[in-house]
């Protein structure tokens, strides 16, 4: 039997995926968090900015500069969230393919299939 073939290897490296798989939904928890973030910061910025289209005097030059700003503000917002979930998207599709390949090693090598 070749080296690369020992089963203490193989469960050596089953581990270091699974590790690494670990890791890589703590990474998809954080981004989430950040999605919420900005889902939040988003609609506190649209609050704000319904506030101040509502009030019916004639607005200073000071006034339509914060709106604009506001505007801007939650223009980038949704920009970053978009790609945000651009990048989750791609990431669960890595993943996927990731497991499927995983998978098809541990049945090459003769191993069961256990996924819960």
């Amino acid at each position: 039997m070749g080296k690369k073939d020992d089963p203490k290897l193989m469960q050596e490296w089953f581990k270091l995926v699974q590790e690494k798989n670990a890791l890589v939904r703590y990474e998809s928890e954080l981004m989430i968090a950040r999605e919420l973030e900005l889902e939040d910061r988003q609609s506190r910025l649209q609050q704000e900015l319904r506030e101040r289209m509502a009030v019916e005097h004639l607005k200073s030059e000071k006034e339509l500069a914060e709106e604009k700003q506001i505007l801007n503000e939650m223009l980038e917002v949704v920009e970053q969230r978009d790609a945000l979930v651009a990048l989750l998207e791609e990431q669960r599709l890595r993943e996927k393919e990731e497991d499927k390949d995983l998978e098809a090693v541990m049945l090459s090598k003769g191993f069961n299939l256990n996924w819960a």
